[in-house]
């Protein structure tokens, strides 16, 4: 389970204290080597987070978790190295398009 594997959720889980879902992305990969380019790597982000969105909209959640009313849904994105500036813009842009559906975008890194 990770970035690569856009048809699997990483990890899911319930934060009761603040009524909300939480949905794990883990980013194992490097964001300088010889074998992905930084653009090939947001493109991979970006894809695992429509997966995640399509979840979502879905309302596929809803068949663990029938009986709970979210108030926010969050997405983490955990990467294992620091992420780029252009990771960071990229991940602000996506904020700002989800907001509005009571959707959170959280990224840690190391």
């Amino acid at each position: 389970m990770a970035i690569d594997n856009v048809n699997m959720v990483d990890a899911i889980g319930v934060d009761e204290k603040n009524q909300a879902l939480r949905l794990m992305i883990t980013d194992h990969l490097e964001w300088k080597n010889k074998y992905l380019s930084e653009t090939d790597h947001l493109l991979m982000l970006q894809n695992k987070i429509n997966s995640y969105l399509s979840y979502i909209e879905s309302e596929q959640y809803k068949e663990t978790y029938p009986n709970i009313n979210f108030k926010i849904l969050i997405i983490e994105i955990h990467f294992k190295y620091e992420s780029t500036e252009n990771c960071e813009k990229f991940l602000k842009v996506v904020q700002d398009q989800v907001r509005q559906f009571g959707i959170k975008i959280e990224s840690y890194s190391g």
